[in-house]
């Protein structure tokens, strides 16, 4: 017995060109015989990574061009905002759909469990990858998909649109990186119930080993930026990232290890991935966040 029948699909779009991920979509829904929507809203791509898409402008479809980007926050805000339906399901441009049974593992489980409002589907990476992406590669099979079966992930999520109006991204956040995390948090916070379910899709968009550096930097300003925030003081304790800098702050350890970070952003970008990459990307982030903080 299937109970949610209207879906709204919202995919924010960013230089990536994935036409199979928005057929497979259309057509596992079709079978399903859902109401549906398939949202693309399209984040200024370049004019050769997006121009694929007005093959989807058809029933069932809706495509948005923006013509200035609004950053990985915004841009999901905007997409709820779009969505006619009472539930979201999110995913991101560039994941490949691995399950032909994807969306309605997704509406099982969500009628086993009516009262939980937020479902994480989770995310795998590819077998093989390219040496100059070894770094993404490395730490996503080794450290993200291990993490995102216990906490929140925005890559595919399943969510209430009464809920998703009641949280949203902070859009103060314009780099890349921790949005996610802290929407989970203010999820939580507000009492909704968050669970992850064994319901992957694939990364397929991986960068390379200096791209997921600056990505890195990214995410560590970002956080720097939410710890000045006196209103999310109470949420951030519960990241790892920020607990051991409160704790080595007082130390006065991280300002004597400070010139170490050049020599590990080399060595991360240089090095082939080993069982120390994850204990010096840890290090060079919190050297980063002591220096964002300082």
């Amino acid at each position: 017995m299937v109970f949610c029948k209207v879906l709204s699909i919202v995919v924010p779009h960013y230089n990536f060109i994935n036409e199979a991920l928005f057929i497979e979509l259309e057509q596992q829904c079709l079978n399903l015989r859902l109401n549906f929507e398939i949202i693309i809203i399209d984040d200024a791509s370049l004019p050769a990574q997006k121009s694929y898409l007005q093959q989807f402008k058809k029933a069932g479809f809706k495509i948005i061009l923006l013509e200035k980007n609004i950053g990985r926050a915004a841009i999901r805000n905007l997409l709820a905002t779009e969505a006619s339906y009472p539930f979201l399901l999110f995913l991101d441009g560039d994941s490949h759909i691995i399950n032909p049974n994807f969306i309605i593992n997704y509406i099982n489980f969500h009628h086993q469990n009516p009262n939980i409002d937020i479902i994480c589907g989770l995310r795998n990476y590819p077998e093989k990858t390219k040496e100059e992406e070894a770094l993404h590669h490395f730490y996503g099979t080794k450290q993200e998909m291990l993490a995102a079966k216990q906490a929140f992930h925005s890559n595919n999520f399943f969510i209430k649109k009464e809920v998703f109006k009641e949280v949203q991204f902070d859009e103060d956040l314009t780099h890349y990186g921790y949005e996610d995390v802290l929407f989970g948090l203010m999820a939580k916070a507000k009492g909704y119930t968050i669970r992850n379910l064994d319901n992957p899709v694939m990364h397929l968009q991986l960068k390379t080993n200096q791209e997921f550096i600056t990505d890195t930097d990214d995410a560590v300003q970002n956080l720097a930026q939410l710890i000045k925030e006196p209103r999310y003081n109470h949420l951030l304790k519960e990241i790892p990232l920020v607990r051991h800098y409160l704790i080595l702050q007082k130390t006065g350890l991280l300002s004597l290890l400070k010139n170490l970070k050049p020599f590990l952003r080399k060595s991360l970008a240089q090095e082939k991935p080993s069982y120390f990459t994850i204990k010096k990307l840890q290090l060079y982030k919190l050297l980063q966040l002591h220096h964002f903080l300082s």
